[in-house]
């Protein structure tokens, strides 16, 4: 069994905003502390795959050297693109009524109600899932057991997970009802037929045991499930 582990990049510097394809940068002490932690897990690292944004592509060229692999950047793991508002700061567009209605049409429905010039939903998905699936094919073929960690964002893990979940990514509850925080670690086991969700959103600063423990079911919206996951399970299609 190979394990591919989602580390979501540090607390972004800057305003609050939908940083997307905004390219800002986290903190070289939030790095170092996400390194410290990783690193006390006692996880041999085989490989890194980052998107290339910089708050991750940081992120990973640090722990690379930690780890002494390679570094694979892939274009499409990057943040959604939120349009004409991407990193505009929030308080900013709160000065404008017109703006601010916009946004909040968006987080009730962000499929009905994109942000303009922003990308889709499901183009984002779609993309998301390309990038996934050719992870997940290329470590079936070579039927690897290898830990890769793949640094990148919210948005990207909550649509990997949709997809392995079988949960509609469409519905505006699976962004507001779970929390991917900033360093947290979500891991998924990848058989040579079969791919399982072991543990979902770890706050990385919390963990004080192995990640290889049973599935965390912290904070998981069971109510948007299409069907029952006794074993957050799902045959790898």
């Amino acid at each position: 069994m190979a394990n591919i582990y989602l580390l979501r990049h540090g607390k972004v510097s800057g305003e609050a905003a939908l940083y997307g394809h905004t390219d800002v940068e986290v903190e070289t002490t939030i790095d170092d502390e996400i390194i410290q932690q990783l690193t006390a897990l006692n996880v041999e690292i085989d490989a890194i795959i980052t998107s290339p944004l910089k708050r991750c592509i940081n992120l990973a060229k640090e722990l690379s050297k930690k780890a002494q692999v390679t570094v694979t950047s892939i274009a499409q793991l990057k943040e959604m693109n939120f349009g004409l508002y991407d990193g505009v700061p929030f308080d900013q567009l709160h000065q404008d009524a017109n703006t601010w209605q916009l946004f909040e049409k968006f987080w009730q429905n962000p499929v009905q109600h994109p942000l303009p010039n922003a990308e889709l939903l499901t183009g984002f998905s779609y993309r998301v899932n390309n990038a996934w699936q050719e992870i997940v094919n290329n470590i079936q073929l070579a039927q690897s057991n290898q830990n890769i960690v793949v640094v990148c964002h919210g948005g990207v893990i909550r649509m990997i997970l949709a997809h392995l979940l079988n949960i509609d990514f469409r519905n505006p509850r699976w962004y507001t009802n779970l929390s991917i925080a900033n360093g947290s670690l979500t891991t998924i086991e990848v058989g040579k037929k079969q791919v399982r969700v072991k543990q979902i959103a770890k706050p990385l600063l919390a963990i004080k045991e192995s990640i290889v423990n049973p599935v965390s079911t912290h904070e998981f919206p069971y109510c948007l499930l299409r069907k029952s996951q006794n074993d957050h399970f799902q045959e790898h299609m």
